[in-house]
Parts: structure tokens; C-alpha cells; sequence
């Protein structure tokens, strides 16, 4: 069912609609990201957490499709199983997109059987990739997809400091307010009579704007002004918004990039084929290019252009230069003139200069009344300083006029630098780097405003991407395997599989190789010997023989397989049921009340008319150890009537319930064959089909014993005799 509006989607109220309308800005854009899946950038959206973004997507997702997560996991145990699983496999994500996009993959009905197939040609595709991919691809991929997520498209206005626009004509002023340029910087438009000049003043850059090209003369009398005609657009007098996106977004496009030049090296089939279409390569590696020009603030990069480094320096060198030089220059002429020969005194000479600088004599007086030498002194080492300056700010021969005139002609101690000059001069250097900064912004904007689109798809097809990686790479490092699912099938064949939460903990080190077991119920393409496929069985044997591992391994091949992903298992044949159980055996002896919601529970899973598989874990324990034996069989008979249906029931109790079953009934058994050098139990931990296990209570007292010295071992000793003479 297609979804038209917000409101549609359950769980989405009104408050829930109008905080992802005022986010997205519209209802039509909201409900696009919706149905996209999008909950990284619905979790954006101010008032809603992770959590209940991932509901609202998943709600809406669920509603299109015609399935619930929970449709086919009808219990606690069963969805508890595939959420542990699933939770494995999204540990293999590097975004959050694909983290909480794996959410909807969850177990389909028999209807849905084409997009099961569908999902397990995809994945296929993904391991075959994963198993392809060298350790220095793989970690390649994983670097850079860490920090892939979803482009923030909203660019937060950057005050720029020293930029005004101004323009002359109404609709041109409307347009840069409506499009929030003001947030930027000051925006004015300029009535009848008024000059630009005037505005202009004090800033480091103007931008004009005359769409019919009249513009006062007094713009002429500035030297940091740029003029827009009729053409004129948003990025031209504004670069820095389309380079404040690629700033905002700095990690995310170039890691995109350098993903792009992965993939060349990579396998191709057919989904991978659908991943490169999605990437332009030779563009990707053009913007690529062009940020290296960027910082991550969105300026231009440090080496990029040598005037404008210059300008850059000078502007920050201004303040500690002029200080320095002044300093020097007062110094520098102390030390020369107490050291001239001349008739008077080098010390009389200063105190001289230092008096005419108190009293405001005038230059002209000094310089008749000193010594020519003193006057040369003064002079050269003036023009010393100002050199000295030029050298520090890194102006060129050109530039180096500037510098006159910002130490005063007066022949005074301490010598006077020209305040209005030095402002000038700072001012100068700063017009010079704004315009020179803002002329290579809009060079480089011009070219990235042109590749948003090839980005915007780029890192799309990249978030999908990892998803597609990460079921590959879980397949690849637990050898997971393609099931073969049909409808024509009514029971479970099983080779060779391994259970997830084993092979987890032994890949953390936490104990040695997992044996692999084989297992059928029903009847598929396996049938080993001991197996006549019947629909029901009584699974028997040792305590940590495996039993519950060895239902919870099915338990996790079929969700896994119904949800279209790769199985723990060299062989599969599956059906696709309509209810999957799962009951976890109980801690204890239940209460009479609890006996009665379970019973309900169970009348339940009886009476379905649906194919279903259902899983029991040792569930005597939920009433007197007397009755369990029969209420057991009383399941086993109604359930052994559907073929549709398959059943296995881990119980201690297999030998009682074989005894009351009215009905023949498949008894398989995990056996222990004694114990090893380390009297550890000896288990093979694949069931023998149609063999009751014997049981493993005096290999446990026996192990008991032979550890155990003086009194404690008589006493394992007469209970490992009393055990030997009831089982004979």
C-alpha cells in the first residue's frame, strides 16, 4: 500500500508531523526521507531520537510492504534469537545509515517469496565480493566508510568579517534577503542620491550589483570592489555557500572520493554493477582534486596560491611587525648616534632629539641645528626600518611603496610611526587577501556547485553500499552459505552448520573451535539414515551436549534465510514458514498461573492452521515433573498431524514421553562417549536420528570421583554404583 502523506504512517501523530515538516521544510520532502529509509536524517530532525526514528521508518516501511516484523516471530525467544543475530551482522557497519537500515530486514512469508530469492541473489553477490576483497581493500573500505553518512544539505550562515553588498536595484535587494544572504553579511540597497562609497567604507571587500549596469563614480575611487551585472547569481557574489557544503560535509566527499578510486580495483558482478553506475569516477576524482585546494573551515588551503599565502601572512605578521620594527629602529638609532664622532656629544645629541619630541619643535629647526652625519644616521636607518618592514610582511619590490610614509619624517626620539598610515597599510593588506580569497572561492564554488549532484548520488550509493559490504563481510568471516529455499519443501535439511553465538565468542577467543552439526526434520533433499520424514521429534541427550544450541542453530538459519541473507551452514534446504516459535526452557518449576498462560500459549501454536516451525527447550519444567511426560505428548500428537509443520522438542524426559505418546514419535540424541584425558565430556554434538542418548549423570559423577579424594569420593563412588543398578 502506497503511503501519500505523514499521517498515514502508524505511530506518526501530529506533533511527530509537524517536527519533521518544520525540519524538512516541506511534507513532500519529509515523506520522501521517510520512505527512504532515511533514519539517520529523520533522526536529525530536533524532538526525534534515534529510537523513534528508526520506528517511524520501520512503520512506514512495514505498512508499504504488507509485512510486520513480527508476522512470522511469534515469540519472545524466537525475535530474541534473530535480534542477537541481526545484532552481529550490524556490527559489521560502518555507517549508521546501514545499521539501522538492516532493521527491516526481517523474516518474510511464503508470499513474499520472491523478494526472499531476490535478497539472497544480492547478498550472494556481497559475499562473493567480501571473499574477494585483499586485508589492505578491506581496510581501506572500512576507514573511509566510517565516515560516510548523510550530507547535511543546510548550511548554518558563517558570518563573513569585512564584506558588505550592496546594489541599487529593490528586486535584487528582496531576493539576497528572502535567500538569507544578510545572515552572511550586510546586505544594503542604496535610495536616490545615496553614493556606494559611502557604504563601502571600512570594509575589506564590496560587492555591487547593478543588473542594468549603473553604478555612481564613486565606486571608481575604491580599489576592493567587484561588479555584477544582469548575470549576476547567489554563487558568484556568495562562493562561500556552496563551498561551506562541501566544508560542512569536508570528511564524508572525501572519503567518497577515495572510495571511487577503490573501486576500479574491485570484482564486478552484478549487483556490484549497480553500486558503479551510481559512482562518476572521473568526476569524483576532479572534486576530489578541488578539495585539496579546501581547509575544512571551507577556506583556501595553505599552498595553494602563493600571492594568496602571502596576504595571508602579511595580515596575521601585521600587528607583531610593525611592533618589532619600531622597536628595532628606536634602538638601532640610539646605538648609532652614542657612538658618532662628532662634536657634540652622541649623549647631548639624543637628549636634544628627546627634548624637540617633548616640546614639539618643529623638523625643519633640528634638522639645521644637527650635525649632517647625525641627520644622514637618522635617515638611513629610517630607511632601514622600512625595508626591514617590507622584508617581514613578504611584499614585493612593487609592493614595497605601501611602506612609505608610515615612519614620520620628523627627527625625533623615540621616532613617531604614522597612525593613519599604519591603518592604511593594514588595511590594504587585508583588501588584498579578502579580494584575492574571494576570487578563488568563487573559482572553485563555480566548478563544485556543478558536481553536487555527482556527490549527492555518490555517497547515496555509497550508504547502500555498506550495507551490501557488511552482510558480505559477515558471510565471509563465518562462512555463511546461500540456502536453498522452496516452497515444494516441508522440512528442514541441514549440513555442516555452526552456531552464530558460538562461532562469536570463539572468534573473541573465548574457547576452542565449534563443531559443526547436521540436523533434518521433515521432508527436503536431506534425509540421512535414521530420518523418515516425520515432522516431530523428541531431541535427547547429555547436559552441555548441545541440545539448545542445536535448536537455536536452526532457530538462527531459518530466520536468517527468510530474511533473505546467507545461512551458518555448508547445506541448507529450507521451507518458508508462516510462524516461527521459539520457547527457552523455564527457570524453575512455573507457577499454576503461569502453567495456564503457557497452556494458552500453546493451544495457540496448535490450532494455527499456518506452517510454522516450533522449537521447545526442555519445556517439562512447567509443571510437576509427573505430569510434563503427558501434557508433552499431548503437543507432540496434535502438532505430528500437520505436515506443514515441523517440531523439536529438547527434553531430559524423552524415554516417559515416548512411553504415553499415543502416536510413534522420532526420538534423536545427543550422545556423550565418556571422558577425555582432561575428564572432559567426550560429546559428538551432532544428533544420532532415531536414537534415544543415553544419559550423562554417571559420566558426571564418574569424572566427580576420579577428581575427588578420602570421604567425598566414597560417597561419589556409592551413587555411581546405585546409578549402574538402576539402569540395568
Amino acid at each position: 500500500m502506497s503511503i501519500t502523506n505523514l499521517s498515514e504512517i502508524p505511530g506518526v501523530g501530529d506533533k511527530i508531523q509537524q517536527l519533521l515538516v518544520d525540519h524538512f521544510g516541506s511534507e513532500t520532502v519529509a515523506l520522501k526521507v521517510v520512505l527512504d529509509s532515511r533514519v539517520d536524517l529523520v533522526a536529525a530532525a530536533p524532538g526525534i531520537g534515534d529510537k523513534q526514528a528508526i520506528n517511524i521508518v520501520k512503520a512506514a516501511y512495514e505498512y508499504q510492504f504488507g509485512v510486520t516484523s513480527n508476522l512470522i516471530l511469534r515469540s519472545t525467544d524466537s525475535r530474541k534469537i534473530f535480534e542477537q543475530t541481526l545484532d552481529i551482522l550490524r556490527g559489521y557497519a560502518n555507517t549508521p545509515y546501514a545499521k539501522d537500515k538492516l532493521i527491516l530486514y526481517f523474516p518474510l512469508p511464503p508470499e513474499k517469496i520472491d523478494e526472499i530469492h531476490s535478497r539472497q541473489e544480492y547478498f550472494a553477490d556481497a559475499t562473493e565480493i567480501a571473499r574477494s576483497l585483499s586485508d589492505e581493500q578491506r581496510h581501506v573500505m572500512k576507514q573511509n566508510l566510517s565516515h560516510i553518512r548523510g550530507l547535511y544539505r543546510r548550511i548554518k550562515p558563517r558570518r563573513i568579517e569585512g564584506r558588505v553588498i550592496l546594489t541599487n536595484d529593490e528586486n535584487v535587494f528582496d531576493t539576497l534577503i528572502s535567500e538569507g544572504i544578510d545572515k552572511w553579511c550586510p546586505v544594503y540597497v542604496l535610495s536616490e542620491g545615496e553614493r556606494a562609497i559611502d557604504y563601502a567604507q571600512g570594509y575589506d571587500l564590496v560587492i555591487f550589483i547593478s543588473p542594468l549596469g549603473i553604478y555612481d563614480e564613486s565606486i571608481d575611487m575604491l580599489d576592493n570592489v567587484e561588479v555584477f551585472g544582469k548575470d549576476w547569481s547567489l554563487g558568484d557574489v556568495l562562493p562561500e555557500m556552496t563551498v561551506g557544503f562541501y566544508a560542512r560535509n569536508y570528511r564524508v566527499i572525501d572519503a567518497s572520493c577515495k572510495l571511487a578510486e577503490v573501486f576500479s580495483e574491485l570484482k564486478l558482478n552484478k549487483s556490484m554493477k549497480t553500486f558503479i553506475d551510481g559512482l562518476d569516477f572521473e568526476k569524483l576524482s576532479r572534486v576530489g582534486e578541488i578539495l585539496e585546494n579546501l581547509n575544512e573551515d571551507g577556506e583556501i588551503a595553505q599552498g595553494v596560491d602563493s600571492t594568496l599565502d602571502r596576504f595571508r601572512k602579511a595580515v596575521k605578521a601585521y600587528p607583531t611587525a610593525i611592533a618589532e620594527v619600531e622597536a628595532w629602529l628606536n634602538e638601532e638609532i640610539t646605538t648609532r648616534i652614542s657612538q658618532s664622532q662628532v662634536t657634540l656629544g652622541g649623549q647631548q645629541i639624543i637628549t636634544i632629539l628627546q627634548s624637540a619630541d617633548a616640546e614639539g619643535a618643529e623638523t625643519g629647526s633640528l634638522r639645521n641645528m644637527l650635525p649632517a652625519d647625525i641627520v644622514e644616521t637618522f635617515s638611513s636607518t629610517v630607511s632601514e626600518a622600512e625595508d626591514k618592514l617590507v622584508q617581514m610582511l613578504g611584499l614585493t619590490p612593487r609592493e614595497a611603496d605601501w611602506v612609505t610614509g608610515i615612519i614620520s619624517e620628523e627627527i625625533t626620539l623615540p621616532v613617531n610611526l604614522i597612525p593613519l598610515q599604519m591603518n592604511n597599510l593594514e588595511d590594504r593588506l587585508r583588501r588584498k587577501f579578502a579580494d584575492r580569497q574571494f576570487l578563488l572561492s568563487k573559482k572553485f564554488a563555480g566548478e563544485l556547485e556543478g558536481l553536487r549532484d555527482i556527490v549527492t548520488v555518490a555517497v547515496q550509493t555509497l550508504l547502500e553500499f555498506d550495507l551490501f559490504l557488511s552482510v558480505g563481510l559477515f558471510a565471509r568471516d563465518f562462512n555463511l552459505q546461500k540456502p536453498d529455499i522452496s516452497l515444494e519443501y516441508q522440512g528442514i535439511g541441514i549440513q555442516n552448520a555452526t552456531n552464530l553465538f558460538l562461532a562469536e565468542s570463539m572468534m573473541k577467543g573465548k574457547h576452542g573451535t565449534v563443531q559443526p552439526i547436521d540436523y533434518a526434520i521433515g521432508t527436503s533433499p536431506f534425509m540421512p539414515q535414521g530420518t523418515n520424514g516425520e515432522n516431530c521429534a523428541i531431541l535427547s541427550g547429555a547436559n552441555s551436549g548441545g541440545k539448545t544450541t542445536t535448536i537455536q542453530t536452526i532457530a538462527q538459519i531459518v530466520t536468517l534465510a527468510q530474511a533473505g541473507f546467507p545461512v551458518p551452514a555448508e547445506v541448507a534446504y529450507l521451507p518458508v514458514f508462516e510462524e516461527i516459535y521459539f520457547f527457552y526452557k523455564s527457570r524453575g518449576m512455573v507457577s499454576a498461573g503461569a502453567f495456564e498462560t503457557t497452556l494458552k500459549q500453546f493451544a495457540e501454536i496448535v490450532i494455527s492452521d499456518k506452517s510454522k516451525l516450533a522449537l521447545f527447550d526442555e519445556i517439562e519444567a512447567i509443571t510437576e515433573p509427573g505430569s510434563a511426560a503427558n501434557v508433552i505428548a499431548g503437543l507432540i500428537e496434535i502438532l505430528q498431524e500437520d505436515p506443514r509443520s515441523s517440531t523439536i522438542l529438547c527434553s531430559h524426559l524423552a524415554r516417559e514421553i515416548r512411553e504415553v505418546t499415543k502416536v510413534p514419535v522420532r526420538i534423536d540424541g545427543i550422545e556423550a562417549r565418556g571422558l577425555d584425558e582432561d575428564l572432559e565430556l567426550i560429546v559428538d554434538r551432532t544428533p544420532r536420528f532415531g536414537h534415544l542418548a543415553r544419559s550423562t549423570p554417571e559420566l558426571i559423577v564418574e569424572r566427580l570421583a576420579k577428581k575427588s579424594r578420602g570421604k567425598k569420593q566414597e560417597v561419589y563412588m556409592k551413587i555411581l554404583e546405585n546409578l549402574g543398578d538402576s539402569r540395568h
